[in-house]
């Protein structure tokens, strides 16, 4: 088998999104089930649809074509701010669309005219974390832009983003200041909004039974609760869910003893960073078959005992293995835990080989 690997775990993602969705209906919340983190593959996007999630939603649109090509049934929601070159791919592929721009939704109307084709909108709202929204003051300015929109594309809800860009958690009082957005959305509109999503994993789920969401919130969009069963956004684990979902596994070309502090002046390595080591002696040093072009080596944590992680190159992880109780040699395989941006990057790169098991 071509090594790096990363083992994904979809029978332990499947236990993690069914008790997010139950959890959520407890407070009349549904789930839309975010694929990206792990670039959409077919497999967990079959193993979604087998479950209660109410859509599946990526950030680009070629994962959603390949979901649809794929036969799957489950409503599909793009949930990047559609760029104006691919207007016509997302009327034709997906069912919702995330949109904070008059002007975009103009050219939407007329390609939903076009193809007589119907499709929902979220109108997005920037409560603080500068992301993308229209300013929630500016309800009625947008509800009268939409007015003379065509009806095929139907303004179906209003939605939120936390913690993605500038880290600003979701509270009690921007929750209500976002329902209040809607609602004066509705009364320029003359009708109820369907849908009012209050953001995704960030905060949602460790604080959803401690009243962080007002009644009128009745959606989530949840990526990283279910494919890491974390939060990292806000510094935590989520304890009802389960954390080893998946990890990455890369095989050793070098073991040996070195010194710890490198020999001769030392300048810039290959990213631009001046590189300081304490000089610990000789230790065990091995060398994995992977590096900063396959991973976000940052967000690696060794799984084996006695294994830190010293460097890495684009192509090379330098790690010490003086206090491992096992012996390693060439050949050999350490497994590592990812974080967040770990997973997106080992999940996108071309050179790490993706095993998908525990579904069928």
């Amino acid at each position: 088998m071509p090594y790096p690997v990363l083992r994904v775990h979809l029978d332990i993602m499947e236990n993690n999104i069914t008790k997010i969705v139950l959890k959520a209906a407890e407070h009349g919340i549904s789930v839309w089930a975010v694929t990206k983190g792990l670039s959409a593959p077919l497999q967990l996007a079959r193993m979604l649809s087998g479950t209660k999630v109410s859509a599946l939603a990526d950030s680009r649109i070629m994962n959603i074509r390949r979901i649809k090509e794929d036969g799957i049934k489950t409503p599909l929601a793009l949930i990047r701010i559609p760029m104006p070159s691919e207007i016509n791919d997302v009327i034709e592929l997906a069912d919702y669309s995330l949109v904070s721009d008059l002007g975009t939704l103009e050219l939407m109307s007329k390609a939903c005219e076009s193809k007589k084709k119907e499709h929902s909108v979220l109108l997005m709202a920037d409560m603080g974390d500068l992301r993308e929204g229209f300013w929630p003051d500016k309800a009625e300015a947008i509800a009268a832009g939409v007015k003379n929109l065509s009806p095929a594309l139907n303004i179906v809800g209003i939605g939120v983003n936390y913690g993605c860009a500038s880290g600003v958690l979701p509270s009690r009082e921007s929750m209500e200041k976002f329902v209040s957005f809607g609602e004066k959305i509705e009364s320029e509109l003359g009708k109820k909004l369907e849908i009012y999503s209050g953001g995704a994993t960030t905060r949602s789920l460790i604080a959803m039974d401690e009243g962080l969401f007002p009644e009128r919130v009745n959606n989530l969009r949840i990526g990283e609760g279910y494919l890491l069963g974390s939060d990292k956004s806000s510094g935590v684990i989520v304890p009802w869910l389960r954390q080893d979902t998946m990890e990455l596994e890369a095989e050793l070309v070098e073991v040996r003893r070195k010194p710890t502090k490198p020999i001769g002046e030392v300048g810039r390595d290959a990213f631009g960073n001046v590189p300081c080591f304490e000089d610990r002696g000789d230790r065990l040093r091995g060398i994995l078959a992977i590096g900063r072009q396959d991973v976000n080596i940052g967000g690696l944590t060794p799984l084996e005992e006695g294994v830190k992680i010293i460097t890495a190159s684009s192509d090379h992880l330098l790690v010490d293995m003086e206090e491992c109780p096992a012996e390693h040699k060439v050949g050999g395989i350490l497994r590592f835990k990812l974080d967040y941006p770990a997973m997106l990057s080992s999940s996108t790169s071309p050179y790490v080989t993706k095993i998908y098991e525990g579904w069928c």
